[in-house]
């Protein structure tokens, strides 16, 4: 004895997706008129530093400047040798060795000699340097 079983005559109705997919689109649009949005620049934290006072003053060193010339090399505008380069940064590496050295290297310089300056400064221990290409020196 097998049992049959009974089919039912049910058809799936088809779904209207338009109607839905214009509510959907009619709430985004809504949204994004009514939202306020937040001021990011009104909850900053903003930790500002303590006062200096005023009756100490603040001194910092003058800026070392070495100028990478195609035909040699200058400190702060002074023509010096690869040898006096080296005895200046040794002194001067002797009295502050977080001094700011500033390496202005022209464009026609050979590569070579700004490697042997960077050299220079890190065999005497200087390391806040900044490399700046001089153009047209």
């Amino acid at each position: 004895m097998s049992r049959k079983r009974k089919r039912n005559a049910f058809n799936a109705g088809e779904l209207n997706l338009t109607a839905m997919i214009d509510v959907a689109f009619q709430l985004l649009a809504f949204f994004i008129i009514t939202v306020r949005p937040v001021d990011v620049m009104a909850t900053l934290t903003v930790y500002r530093p303590s006062p200096v006072d005023i009756t100490t003053p603040v001194s910092q060193p003058p800026m070392v400047r070495i100028q990478i010339l195609p035909d040699g090399l200058a400190i702060n505008d002074r023509d010096v040798t690869a040898a006096e380069l080296n005895v200046l940064l040794l002194e001067l590496a002797k009295i502050d060795k977080v001094q700011t050295v500033l390496l202005l290297c022209a464009d026609a310089a050979p590569h070579k000699r700004l490697v042997e300056v960077l050299d220079t400064c890190a065999k005497v221990g200087l390391s806040n340097l900044s490399v700046v290409s001089a153009a047209g020196k």
